[in-house]
């Protein structure tokens, strides 16, 4: 499979991956008006902790042509521990394993958890925070001033720019 990109300059080449379930996902070019890519590792306490929100999010935008994926960058994850993950944590969203990070790569994804928007066409229109709940490890707000991934995926289906397309995410780096 051949990627473009980094930090999320170009876009993403057509792509296709096989879900824990076993089904196939085609991510670019898509009919859909954005893909959500949440990047996550399955001992990041961080990225465990917005489980809720992440399956918030997805519910939230049930109908509405977006589409949502976690995506788990541990090369050393078997698909058997990841489907463990999503139902301790009650993932609502496909699981992709992405062990030679190729999402990682395309998208400029360096955090967990991180999320990566993408337009239609393979674009990198956000890559961030989930919100700013957390301002640095281990200090967190109770509530976030800043919802940047609804805020994104707000301004994607009123035909918007995004406001703030880049955001620093603070969570666990992702494993070479």
């Amino acid at each position: 499979m051949s990627w473009t990109g980094a930090r999320g300059q170009e876009n993403i080449r057509p792509s296709s991956f096989v879900d824990i379930a076993g089904i196939k996902h085609t991510l670019v070019p898509s009919k859909d008006k954005a893909t959500v890519l949440f990047f996550m590792v399955q001992d990041c306490p961080i990225a465990n902790y917005y489980s809720w929100e992440i399956n918030a999010i997805v519910k939230d935008n049930a109908g509405k042509g977006i589409r949502f994926f976690v995506v788990h960058v541990d090369p050393e994850l078997t698909p058997e521990a990841a489907r463990d993950h999503a139902k301790e944590y009650g993932l609502k969203c496909p699981i992709l394993m992405d062990a030679k990070h190729e999402l990682v790569k395309a998208t400029g994804a360096t955090i967990t958890p991180e999320a990566a928007v993408l337009t239609p066409d393979g674009k990198v229109a956000y890559l961030g925070r989930i919100d700013d709940r957390y301002v640095d490890l281990g200090k967190r707000r109770i509530e976030p001033n800043r919802r940047d991934v609804r805020e994104a995926l707000s301004a994607i289906l009123a035909g918007q720019p995004i406001k703030e397309p880049r955001t620093q995410a603070i969570g666990c780096p992702i494993p070479k």
